[in-house]
């Protein structure tokens, strides 16, 4: 009677170990999945916060200390406490058109806690390049002579546009323009097709100046913004070529060196003689690149790692 007894008290502590041991891996199980899946979400979100911070701190590059700040905006406006210290490190590359933004972030956990886990590291990082274009469309019919370089930003620049006495209009010619309709929508809405640098293109006729001038007094006219205070879509914010003039006749061609976009101010004058005020802007796109060019003033910004 006493073995069956012993027997028994030794089942039921066998059995409470077993329990035990069974409650621990479940408790583990859960842990995972719920303390996992709280890693997970915060690790994605950490990690969107890193890209979208690398991708507006590149449009400021070459300059760093804009594209820091820009890029903390970023940072801020996706609920990432950047005074953490140690959370936050944003870094660029020798040639100042990479960015680098790394967050570490300390997340609290819950159930596992009771295997001894009271926090657990999540981190994210972006890799943000800027390189030059070196083809594009949307081009207005008007370029900034490459005897201006080097531009600086926010400094205004006139075009000339329409002055009979220089024997050119100052206006471009892209293929496939011949009316007066074609050089007033390439002005209002930007020419279609893609120019490309290295690339020559032709001088436009005089009749080609009104059309052209109306073109852009449409993007101006009832937009009421600055460049220190235009919305990225702004109309008034236009790409336009650099250009090498191949000569003074109007039959000599230019040759297209570089893009460059513009913040459109106004137009002065009437009939032939006509200025059209520009402050160059620092604005990124999506376009073709090659990082072979060299002192380029227009870029495209992609994510690289």
């Amino acid at each position: 009677m006493n073995l069956i007894k012993r027997t028994l008290a030794d089942q039921s502590g066998n059995a409470a170990v077993i329990v035990t041991i069974a409650f621990v891996v479940l408790l583990g199980f859960v842990a995972l999945a719920v303390d996992g899946g709280l890693l997970y979400v915060e690790y994605t979100r950490i990690s969107r916060a890193a890209d979208a911070a690398a991708l507006a701190g590149a449009q400021e590059l070459p300059d760093n200390l804009k594209a820091q700040a820009r890029a903390v905006e970023y940072l801020q406006k996706n609920d990432v406490d950047t005074a953490v210290p140690g959370s936050l490190t944003i870094s660029f590359a020798p040639d100042n058109r990479e960015i680098t933004v790394e967050i570490r972030k300390s997340v609290q956990l819950y159930f596992a806690r009771v295997l001894g886990f009271n926090a657990s590291d999540v981190s994210g990082r972006a890799v943000a390049r800027i390189s030059p274009v070196s083809r594009v469309s949307g081009l207005l019919p008007l370029g900034i002579d490459e005897s201006l370089l080097p531009l600086s930003a926010g400094h205004q620049y006139i075009i000339k546009v329409g002055a009979p006495n220089t024997g050119w209009t100052g206006i471009i010619e892209y293929p496939g323009q011949s009316g007066k309709d074609d050089y007033k929508e390439a002005a209002a809405n930007g020419y279609d097709g893609i120019v490309g640098i290295g690339e020559t293109q032709g001088k436009a006729p005089g009749n080609a100046t009104g059309p052209t001038i109306e073109g852009i007094l449409e993007r101006i006219n009832g937009i009421n913004e600055t460049w220190v205070d235009y919305s990225p879509d702004s109309p008034r914010v236009v790409l336009i070529p650099v250009y090498r003039n191949l000569g003074d006749l109007p039959t000599d061609g230019l040759e297209i060196v570089g893009f460059v976009s513009v913040f459109l101010e106004k137009v002065v004058g009437h009939g032939l003689e006509n200025e059209v005020y520009v402050r160059y802007v620092n604005h990124t796109i999506s376009a073709e690149t090659d990082d072979t060019i060299t002192d380029s003033y227009l870029n495209s910004v992609k994510l690289i790692e």
